[in-house]
């Protein structure tokens, strides 16, 4: 067990510096266009480009830990129970890093946008759970059925491109308006969302826990 979480320890770290670049890409894009920049406004809404970063690396490398590393600890020899456990003890793990790191930057930054982010991370971390877990889900899909997965896949970037193009198209570039708009809606936690994070959960890890059972590991 100790091998199996000094892996997905190491894993988290390289997630981790994913999201940071993913992170600056789309703070530098947002700069284009941008006029009369307030900095101290901008640096208060890095942890929602961060968020945004966090979703996309998380929902393809949750797909890609499912087609390849799970595989690899087990013909290493690791239980299928320790892998589970690694496995989303590195979700987890990934999650509060996020979040500590948005709540740390609002503290160190203060103003009305950093305050109305700081009572939106439970609606935050109710989306980090939830993107997780369909990340993991499509992984799972994939390995058990490649049709299923790929088009939950396809089906994702396509979202995920088309609203970075629609935002970066009608945006005109920061906007600290559109901002403050955004973190007020974020700062209500809608029941139905709230209601989505266990539902997703279960539905992952009864997922993930019916394909390892019956995994082969292929040496």
């Amino acid at each position: 067990m100790k091998r199996n979480l000094k892996f997905w320890t190491r894993y988290t770290g390289e997630s981790a510096e994913a999201v940071l670049v993913c992170t600056a890409i789309l703070a530098v894009i947002s700069l284009f266009g941008a006029e009369g920049l307030n900095f101290a406004v901008f640096a208060s809404t890095m942890p929602y480009y961060l968020c945004v970063a966090a979703v996309f690396v998380m929902m393809m490398l949750n797909t890609g830990s499912q087609t390849l590393y799970v595989p690899l600890l087990l013909s290493m020899g690791e239980t299928r129970r320790n892998v589970l456990l690694g496995f989303h003890y590195y979700r987890l793990l990934i999650i509060a890093v996020t979040t500590a790191l948005c709540a740390l930057i609002w503290l160190l930054a203060p103003g009305e946008v950093s305050a109305a982010g700081l009572r939106s991370i439970p609606t935050i971390l109710c989306v980090l759970l939830i993107a997780s877990a369909l990340g993991s889900i499509m992984g799972t899909l994939f390995v058990r059925w490649k049709w299923a997965g790929m088009v939950l896949i396809i089906l994702f970037c396509g979202v995920a491109g088309g609203t970075v193009g629609f935002a970066g198209a009608t945006g005109g570039g920061f906007n600290a308006a559109q901002i403050m708009k955004m973190a007020s809606h974020l700062e209500a936690l809608p029941w139905w969302l709230l209601a989505a994070v266990p539902v997703s959960l279960a539905l992952d890890i009864a997922f993930q826990w019916l394909l390892l059972r019956r995994q082969e590991v292929k040496l």
